[in-house]
């Protein structure tokens, strides 16, 4: 096995786990022996609750990169190391845009606050928590709940309509970091935040070089990482888009192993 690479930042939802959400136990086994010689970490969209089950469950003590980059987190002190927002008033711009299309906002105000706030809950959002392991709070005064700079926003919808509310969110808030996390999912970030640039981030933190990481994705948002990575690996079941930037393709974590053989030769 090709030991060059010192660290692998994973996806969780569609890389890590499986499509019903649970991990498959050839998984589990492969980050045990990658832990071996590397360090393993998360790399995902997800927030400090709905990612700390999985960084326990994994035995995860690298520093995670949580909301998408937005937070480089340690996993062992429970603290964030590097951390960025959305400005209040982009933030204000963003939820403004949404009252004139059919989504559903969801705002991650920060760390200290697990809870989620929501215009209410829907059976998506709620689907959504149950996913995630997450608890909602539904808004009673936007500007009380925006008086802060919040870590991010999601917005659930009908992908046909998407389109449309990312344009006039670009338009309206250029600054802003505007991705589609999953097909009715759009991620409001902080104007510097990626996967990329925060693995970069704990690249120069752990002093390892980018060249020796291995990052491991199957969306668009995760082409940041996946492109800035020594070796950046896409998933089988990825559009072909995040597959023509990857170095290679996958269509298990288990399967990361043969890779590493076959790059060592």
């Amino acid at each position: 096995m090709n030991t060059n690479y010192k660290l692998f930042a994973l996806d969780v939802d569609g890389t890590l786990l499986e499509r019903d959400g649970t991990l498959a136990p050839s998984t589990r086994e492969v980050l045990v022996r990658l832990s071996r010689h590397s360090r393993v970490t998360l790399a995902t969209g997800r927030s400090v609750s709905a990612a700390s089950p999985w960084i326990d469950t994994l035995g995860i003590t690298t520093p995670a990169i949580l909301y998408h980059g937005a937070v480089v987190y340690d996993t062992l002190t429970k603290r964030a190391l590097h951390e960025e927002h959305v400005p209040r008033e982009l933030a204000r711009k963003a939820f403004a845009v949404a009252r004139d299309f059919p989504v559903q906002p969801q705002i991650y105000r920060s760390l200290d606050d697990p809870l989620v706030y929501v215009m209410e809950v829907t059976p998506q959002i709620e689907a959504f928590f149950a996913r995630e392991g997450l608890s909602g709070k539904v808004i009673e005064n936007e500007k009380e709940v925006l008086a802060v700079d919040p870590i991010k926003m999601l917005f659930i919808g009908d992908p046909a309509e998407l389109p449309y509310f990312e344009d006039e969110l670009r338009r309206v808030a250029p600054e802003l970091t505007i991705m589609r996390s999953e097909k009715k999912y759009v991620e409001v970030l902080p104007p510097r935040a990626s996967k990329g640039n925060a693995l970069a981030w704990l690249c120069g933190y752990l002093d390892v070089p980018l060249a020796c990481t291995v990052a491991v994705g199957d969306q668009m948002i995760d082409l940041s990482m996946i492109e800035r990575a020594g070796l950046g690996v896409a998933m089988a079941h990825s559009g072909p888009e995040l597959q023509a930037h990857a170095d290679a393709v996958i269509s298990q974590i288990s399967e990361l192993e043969g890779l590493l053989n076959r790059s060592a030769e």
